[in-house]
């Protein structure tokens, strides 16, 4: 199967293959912009084309359409050259390959070319700028702008003889102004002939914009005031002055304010026509000033267009000097940074890759020689894929035999714990968490998981197994308050201690620790059933000749009553003698049949049962026998089925609860607790039975199911062994604790019938 790299081509033979087809393409769309900017360039420069000097609105539409498109290609231009010297720096901040080169290259070629340019556009602009001043000269922009001021000047003084003549009439006529008539004929007594006053129009308007009286030159002037005021007549009710074009007159007109009475005011109006000469004067004045200010945008616009083709030729020139020196710095970098991504792709395992890039000269050297030293790594890698694959079956292997040793300590229920020579715990398995109850690696130290004696067994165990490589020894001991016995096995263990072990480490070993409490007490147990049996037999044997024979002399004392003299004193003492051997041999002979019963034990006959079930027949043995002792029962419903013999599982619910009773005896709080539960999590169901007596002392506690242990002035010491040994048959376990706030806590736990 060929190897997919050898089909692939490289990205940079790929980039540059790409450039190589485009290059052709942009150099002739490059030629052809360029071209095209240079007949634009010469055509406004050298050529006296119409629209550079544009007379209506269609040759300045082509003059801006031309301004537009020059500054649309300095923009792309501009853009270009941006984008490419932003790329080079962006390839600089990335420490690319090849960027520096490229960098000094790029700034050395515009250095070549801006400071002759840059002469160039001073040069250019600065001649503009003096052609275009001849254009517009000074002197004639100083005589339209005493032009403006002489038509300024004019109207001033037609509208300030206006107001005087205004005010002057509102004074004349204030006594009249209060009735029309009077005012009517005030006007034709004072203004027979306006034109000697050199006005064309008197009139006065009323609050309520009516021409109330009023005395023109021509019939066109009449209703003057209504002509000019609209809206809501704002500019009749206000003293001022105004110019008003009728025809082909220009009339200035005046406003005054007459008292009317009642606090309102009326307004006097008069006008004036301006000559023909002046006003058509005005008119050519301001007329040849705005074609003045028209020809000076018009400047700026050539100016803005002229100072854009300048603009466009730099960037041009260095667009140009730019592009050529990247296309020079890509006749190196190409090949180098192929160079790059093959030795990129080889230091990422690709030993398959080959540079395909054009190079000529010694960079082509440097590519043959790079291939060839790829040929010779892929080689060496397919050996070195061989005995790797050699040293991973090793390695699987070690590390199945590895897992499989951890498996065992993890489901083994020997304590298994590594430390070193001095102590320090290196590692442990779940069954010797589970014996001291706690972290032993947490612990740090096997110091801190025994008692001081206990420690120096283990040291001597340790250097012990130094010397010989395994040492073996049983410690009793007491962990979390519970007296257990231990087989502890040290073995030393070969080659150096862990990394973990410290450098200080001498020699490292395993100890195996198990536990023998329940393997001791089963064989007490089993021993203490053979003496019974010894015992019992032995003790049976003498009974009943001692019995017979106090029976005889009883019943021999009978019959001698009346034939002799009879002792009163004798008598009783024979009586009291025989009843005391007989009733000490029914005690024996009661403690016989334990003994027998101990020794005999019948064998368990397990079927599915509910534990509330025999719970409630144990609790019904006791109706009407625990006077003055409460009972509470906390049984929990839909119990799990057990498989248990239900009678032997009664008897221990019995014992326990007249053990119960017994422990009460002087307690002033008399109260039996009896409580079922399942845990699902450990597959057992649990019977609690706990009183508040006098509670068991610690060291009692390691010793109440051994047989003929009783903390009972009366007590066999049987009844707790028996309870123990029923549980024991049934695979479950019994415990004792503290009841709090007194008394104590029996807990009995039997498997569940699914498992």
């Amino acid at each position: 199967m060929a190897d997919p790299a050898t089909h692939q081509k490289s990205p940079a033979t790929a980039v540059h293959k790409t450039e190589l087809r485009m290059r052709p393409s942009f150099m002739i769309a490059a030629s052809i912009v360029v071209l095209i900017l240079a007949v634009s360039v010469f055509g406004l420069t050298s050529l006296r084309l119409p629209f550079i000097n544009p007379a209506d609105s269609s040759e300045i539409i082509v003059l801006f359409a031309l301004s537009a498109i020059i500054f649309l290609a300095l923009v792309i231009f501009g853009f270009i050259l941006f984008r490419s010297l932003f790329k080079l720096y962006l390839e600089r901040q990335a420490n690319q390959l090849g960027s520096k080169f490229k960098t000094k290259l790029v700034f050395g070629a515009i250095g070549l070319s801006v400071l002759p340019v840059f002469f160039l556009f001073l040069f250019s602009y600065s001649l503009i700028n003096r052609t275009l001043d001849k254009w517009f000269s000074r002197p004639f922009e100083t005589v339209s702008q005493d032009a403006r001021y002489v038509v300024a000047g004019l109207d001033q003084i037609a509208r300030r003889s206006v107001a005087m003549a205004a005010d002057r009439l509102a004074a004349e006529l204030a006594a009249a102004a209060a009735s029309p008539e009077g005012l009517n004929a005030l006007l034709r007594v004072k203004y027979p002939d306006l034109s000697r006053y050199g006005l064309d129009y008197v009139g006065v308007v009323n609050p309520q914009l009516m021409v109330v009286a009023e005395r023109s030159t021509e019939p066109l002037l009449a209703g003057l005031p209504l002509k000019i005021t609209t809206g809501s007549g704002a500019a009749a009710r206000e003293a001022g002055t105004d110019l008003l074009a009728l025809g082909d007159s220009v009339y200035v007109m005046g406003r005054a304010p007459l008292p009317a009475g009642r606090g309102e005011t009326s307004f006097v109006w008069v006008a004036m026509r301006l000559p023909a000469n002046i006003s058509q004067s005005m008119d050519r004045l301001n007329a040849e000033s705005e074609l003045y200010g028209e020809l000076s945008r018009e400047r700026k616009l050539v100016r803005q267009t002229y100072l854009s083709i300048l603009l466009l030729l730099t960037v041009l020139i260095l667009f140009i000097a730019t592009w050529f020196a990247l296309f020079l710095s890509r006749q190196v970098t190409v090949p180098i940074q192929a160079l790059a991504q093959a030795t990129h792709e080889v230091s990422r395992g690709n030993l398959e890759y080959r540079v395909r890039t054009r190079a000529a000269d010694e960079l082509g050297i440097l590519v043959q020689s790079f291939n060839e030293m790829t040929a010779q790594l892929a080689a060496g890698r397919a050996e070195l894929e061989r005995s790797r694959n050699h040293l991973e079956q090793a390695h699987f292997q070690l590390d199945q035999k590895h897992r499989f040793t951890e498996a065992i300590l993890e489901s083994i229920p020997t304590g298994v714990i590594t430390v070193t020579g001095q102590g320090n715990i290196l590692a442990d398995n779940p069954a010797a968490r589970r014996l001291f109850g706690r972290d032993t690696r947490a612990a740090g130290q096997l110091s801190n998981l025994f008692s001081r004696e206990d420690s120096g067994e283990l040291r001597y165990l340790l250097k012990r197994a130094a010397r010989l490589g395994q040492a073996t020894r049983p410690l009793e001991t007491k962990i979390n308050g519970r007296v257990m016995h231990l087989a502890i096995t040290v073995s030393a263990l070969p080659g150096e201690p862990p990394p973990e072990a410290g450098s200080a480490a001498s020699g490292w070993f395993v100890i195996v620790l198990e536990d023998m409490s329940d393997l001791l007490q089963a064989q007490k147990a089993a021993a203490w059933g053979e003496v019974a049996q010894r015992v019992a037999h032995e003790i049976k044997n003498p009974l009943t000749p001692i019995a017979l024979s106090a029976e005889r002399i009883r019943m021999w004392l009978e019959k001698q009553r009346g034939r002799r003299e009879e002792s009163p004193e004798l008598n009783r003492v024979i009586q009291e003698s025989c009843s005391l051997i007989q009733h000490e041999v029914e005690t024996l002979k009661r403690l016989v049949d334990e003994f027998s019963q101990f020794a005999r034990f019948p064998k368990a006959q397990p079927a599915p049962a509910n534990l509330n079930q025999i719970v409630e027949k144990a609790l019904g043995a006791f109706n009407g026998r625990l006077q003055g002792i409460h009972i509470v029962t906390h049984l929990e419903p839909d119990l799990p089925a057990v498989m248990a013999d239900a009678d032997q599982l009664r008897r221990v619910v019995v014992n326990l609860m007249e053990n119960a009773a017994d422990a009460m005896e002087n307690s002033l709080v008399k109260e039996i607790v009896i409580a079922t539960r399942s845990d699902p999590q450990r597959a057992v169901v649990e019977a609690e039975i706990a009183d508040t007596g006098c509670g068991v002392s610690p060291d009692d506690k390691e010793k109440l199911f051994l047989p003929y242990f009783s903390t009972k002035d009366r007590g066999t010491g049987l009844g707790l062994a028996i309870v123990n040994r029923i549980v024991a048959e049934h695979h479950g376990a019994i415990r004792v604790e503290e009841n709090e706030p007194l008394g104590t806590r029996f807990v009995v736990e039997l498997p569940l019938m699914s498992s």
